[in-house]
């Protein structure tokens, strides 16, 4: 929570530290504090672990009908547990009685404000953040804010697994009577949109497959960008697709592999309010080459016409949102959504002309098949 006037410490020191100048004050405490790591300090350890616990505990309880939602928090509420066990056992390395991974006891006051919450989270969608954020009082608000500015919140995300991370290993010795199709059945990726063969195809220009390069590298930074969520940020994410995919953007034709990729990456770094370090590059090149790959020799292209669906999902949720107007009135996508450059302008238009050109580069890869490759 930001400081703010009212608050009842006069004091610009933090006051677990003593060191560093006080920036945030805590919501059920009233404690000044300078950042995350005082925050999570022995000093303030019972009130911010019973805050964490019980956000945790009523999100749980309102996710009781939601199987797939309560395994998530079960496992954001296991690595808090042992983030808490693992704090407990520093501190009192010679009291192992005093360690014994049961849940902490609540207090009256605690029990009261896990029911309040309960409450007003009983008819919201948890899926919906403009939904969840209406209902959060100022202080839960503030905390909030805190955790995004600190870099804490990332923490308590589920560890995302890029669908195109999954591989068949080919098998020297293969049995005759083994199906290719088995070795690749457990694979699970996007839907992919289904498009007929155009006409203009018997036309394409021999640079189709490094345009297509293009977009699936910008492509797999969205998706790592937002963690695999796009879709419930549709307009801004396809903001900074084709802020990054001259292919799209400014319909640019490659010529070869390297300069379709590299179009991406210098756009990457060109662009100050994008990650842009030496990970981030990393993970984005393979990304981009793992897709091209696919699963393996026998459906090598499977994943380039699945992150092309994807992006035809991606435009077409952004295309919804703009035609509703839905995007510019929400609160919580309004004060967290990122800044985007104002050089690439969104319309329905030409919206519309990039899902042309997407339906056309599937049709392409439907009617090349593996022999682009």
């Amino acid at each position: 929570m930001m400081e703010t006037p009212g608050t009842s410490s006069t004091t610009t020191i933090c006051e677990l530290c003593s060191k560093h100048k006080r920036l945030y004050t805590c919501p059920r405490c009233g404690v000044g504090y300078c950042g995350a790591e005082c925050y999570k300090s022995n000093m303030h350890t019972d009130c911010s672990e019973s805050f964490y616990r019980q956000c945790i505990e009523d999100e749980l309880k309102s996710q009781e009908n939601d199987p797939i939602a309560r395994q998530k928090m079960m496992e954001i509420l296991k690595r808090i547990h042992d983030a808490d066990m693992e704090n407990d056992i520093l501190e009192n390395n010679s009291d192992e009685g005093s360690i014994n991974g049961e849940d902490y006891p609540l207090d009256s006051d605690d029990e009261q404000e896990v029911l309040d919450l309960e409450t007003r989270l009983q008819n919201v969608n948890l899926e919906n953040p403009n939904e969840l954020w209406s209902v959060l009082s100022e202080a839960e608000r503030q905390e909030f804010e805190a955790l995004i500015k600190n870099g804490e919140a990332e923490k308590l995300l589920p560890k995302w697994v890029p669908w195109w991370t999954c591989h068949v290993e080919k098998k020297l010795i293969q049995p005759i009577e083994e199906d290719i199709k088995d070795a690749y059945s457990d694979l699970k990726y996007p839907d992919l949109i289904d498009v007929p063969l155009f006409n203009e195809l018997q036309k394409a220009s021999p640079f189709v497959f490094f345009n297509v390069t293009n977009v699936i590298y910008a492509y797999a930074y969205v998706a790592l960008y937002y963690i695999g969520d796009y879709l419930n940020c549709a307009e801004e994410a396809t903001h900074v697709f084709l802020i990054i995919c001259e292919n799209m953007r400014n319909n640019e034709i490659f010529k070869d592999m390297d300069s379709a990729i590299e179009s991406v990456v210098d756009i990457v770094k060109n662009v100050n309010w994008l990650p842009q370090d030496e990970q981030t590059i990393t993970a984005l090149r393979e990304a981009g080459t793992s897709i091209l790959q696919g699963p393996g020799i026998e459906m090598k292209t499977i994943y380039i016409s699945a992150a092309l669906s994807e992006l035809h999902r991606l435009l077409t949720a952004a295309k919804k949102e703009i035609s509703t107007g839905k995007s510019d009135n929400r609160e919580f996508t309004k004060k967290f959504s990122q800044k985007l450059s104002n050089d690439t302008k969104l319309s329905k238009k030409n919206i519309l002309l990039c899902l042309k050109k997407l339906e056309y580069y599937l049709s392409w890869m439907k009617s090349s098949g593996t022999k682009i490759l």
